[in-house]
């Protein structure tokens, strides 16, 4: 029997699956962090090292029938990237096993679509739209980092939230739940009491994205700021993937509706953001099917891999 590797690599911990030739764990692994954009080459080869290793030793004789692995890592999307961490995998690993690395979204993608082509839409901290057609054609919209806005994730919808509050703060914008719920988040008698906390946090970033649920929270309890924050992020989200699917499938069949997964913590409101996502791409052609993400992405790189999906790594 032949078996495959799926990482999933992440800027807090990678996640390693050997899986036989039905898709099936037989053995699992977990290290630290191997996004190339945060961590050395040392601590890159170390963190796969350890993965690998464990993977071996749980399961020898699967690990030596490797055929293919498949890593899906963030902040590998431009090639120079790829290859890097291909380089320290080869090194790695017995050279009869072909090694592929991507985009961290397609194993995203292929976790929702057993492998097939689609379009993913993830929205966490970040966010990013992400495509590949039949022919292995693919297209991005956003993930260029939170200088640059990130709308559709949870460090948008935040920031967002903090405008709107210090706006109320300073008398020059309406009233909004968002006021007293922030201050309870971060437990403050006064607004100006956030700006050390955040600007001083260990990851800012991270600090303003745990906003996104004070707007989910307001908007429950019908503000309308906080609800037409999340209109307009989801306005963006729905833009974004029917701009992937006017670019990529125009030839898609009439009468098959193209995949579009949704992965992330902000989908966790997804009833929230429904309305306004499908008021966008809703009677606009191709057809869209929106899913929610359930399985983990690794098992998407564990499907690229039983599918061999090299596909053209030249869009960053």
């Amino acid at each position: 029997m032949k078996y495959v590797i799926g990482i999933d690599g992440g800027g807090t911990k990678t996640i390693a699956v050997l899986a036989d030739k039905e898709g099936t764990e037989v053995a699992r692994a977990v290290a630290g962090a191997s996004n190339p954009n945060i961590v050395t080459p040392a601590q890159l080869k170390q963190t796969l090292q350890i993965v690998l290793s464990d993977l071996k030793q749980s399961h020898l004789d699967a690990y030596q029938q490797v055929t293919a692995l498949y890593a899906g890592v963030s902040g590998a999307g431009h090639p120079d990237a790829q290859q890097q961490i291909r380089t320290v995998l080869i090194s790695l690993v017995p050279a009869s096993m072909q090694v592929t690395v991507d985009h961290d979204a397609l194993i995203a993608l292929y976790a929702g679509t057993e492998g097939n082509p689609g379009i993913v839409q993830i929205s966490g901290t970040g966010s990013i739209t992400y495509a590949i057609n039949e022919t292995g054609k693919r297209q991005r919209v956003g993930g260029w980092g939170h200088f640059i806005g990130e709308r559709g994730s949870g460090y948008r919808l935040g920031h967002e939230a903090l405008k709107a509050v210090f706006a109320v703060h300073d008398q020059v914008g309406p009233p909004t739940l968002l006021y007293d719920i922030v201050r309870q988040q971060f437990q403050i008698s006064h607004i100006p009491d956030m700006i050390p906390l955040i600007y001083q946090a260990t990851n800012p970033k991270e600090e303003i994205a745990t906003l996104a649920k004070t707007v989910f929270r307001a908007a429950e309890e019908a503000d309308p700021i906080a609800q037409a924050i999340i209109d307009r992020n989801g306005a963006y989200i729905g833009q974004s993937v029917l701009q992937l699917a006017q670019q990529l499938f125009a030839n898609h069949p009439k009468n098959q509706a193209i995949p579009v997964v949704l992965a992330g913590s902000i989908f966790k409101r997804f009833d929230l953001l429904e309305d306004a996502i499908r008021q966008v791409i809703d009677g606009h052609k191709p057809m869209l099917e929106l899913t929610i993400l359930e399985a983990a992405p690794v098992y998407g790189a564990v499907m690229a891999a039983l599918n061999n999906r090299e596909g053209d790594t030249s869009c960053d």
